[in-house]
């Protein structure tokens, strides 16, 4: 009896060790699609596909001894350019100066490819998948499987060589395909691309010395936060709604961002609906309407919006 407990216990440490190996080999595979975007000199385009509705995007980055910079580029609509010079981020506007902040990544683009692997952990498990040929490259898949049922999961796929994602969905707790990340062009290339020499050195706008206007004094409190979820103590303002908010919240779990505002009621009714893996929840009352904006569920949105008091 001894001997056959000696030979489970023996089986068990075998298993473990191989899952604690497997999920090393996944994390290795993080690291390296994080490598390939934040240290290559690429140009490429991408597609992000949110049910019917399709944007395109042209995105370089390059690096020199000293300095980082990339552009986003959206190819189909008139929208904003985008410019970050290693941690200051331009938002060039045809009609209007440039708006000026800091960041050390362009926040348009999937957070899960810039945050730090210690807070993607705490938040996901990580688990390699089979091989695929995309786009005529040989694929890798990567499963970021969320550890608290509520928040989305995501499904990576790199280019085996080079490490640069190809692909990523995000899909909800019900493993539904809520939206798709997809290149269709890329070259990577040991020098800085050409499009960005000029902007490596053009004059631009340095961030001003904000000063964060106060929040709107209030009696209404956020009473119920979800999971992994803390309360950014200090947001910036939002300069289009500050005349109308009567509150205003900004959660974050590390990798994510929701919204929490509270206005005057504009008597319409409660409605949610989904923008790709967005969810935008207004609950309507009497006297004040709670709007919810971020990447979670609607049930977890209204669970949010339930919770002003």
């Amino acid at each position: 009896m001894m001997r056959f407990s000696g030979v489970c216990s023996a089986i068990v440490l075998v298993v473990l060790s191989g899952f604690a190996h497997a999920e090393q080999e996944a994390w290795a595979l993080f690291d390296k699609v994080q490598h390939a975007v934040q240290q290559y000199n690429f140009d490429t385009s991408f597609v992000v596909l949110k049910g019917t509705k399709v944007d395109t995007y042209r995105w370089l980055h390059g690096r020199t001894d000293t300095q980082e910079i990339e552009h986003l580029i959206p190819l189909d609509t008139s929208g904003v350019d985008i410019l970050r010079r290693d941690s200051v981020v331009y938002y060039l506007l045809t009609d209007r100066p440039a708006f000026v902040t800091r960041s050390s990544s362009i926040p348009e683009l999937p957070s899960l490819l810039f945050e730090p692997k210690s807070k993607v952990s705490e938040l996901y498990n990580a688990i390699a998948g089979s091989s695929a040929v995309m786009s005529g490259r040989n694929a890798q898949l990567l499963r970021l499987t969320a550890k608290q049922s509520s928040r989305y999961n995501y499904w990576l796929w790199l280019d085996a060589e080079t490490g640069f994602p190809l692909r990523i969905d995000t899909l909800s707790e019900q493993q539904t395909p809520l939206e798709r990340w997809l290149v269709t062009h890329m070259q990577i290339s040991p020098e800085l691309p050409e499009n960005l020499r000029a902007l490596m050195d053009a004059d631009l706008p340095a961030p001003a010395d904000s000063i964060d206007k106060a929040l709107p004094q209030t009696s209404h409190q956020l009473t119920w936060l979800p999971d992994g979820y803390q309360q950014v103590t200090e947001p910036a303002t939002i300069p289009q709604l500050e005349n109308s908010l009567l509150s205003y919240w900004l959660l974050t779990d590390g990798l994510h961002q929701v919204s929490v505002f509270v206005q005057n009621s504009q008597r319409l009714p409660t409605q949610a609906y989904r923008d790709g893996a967005t969810t935008i929840f207004v609950q309507a009352g009497n006297k004040m309407e709670v709007t919810v904006i971020g990447p979670v569920s609607i049930d977890t949105a209204r669970q949010l919006a339930a919770s002003v008091q």
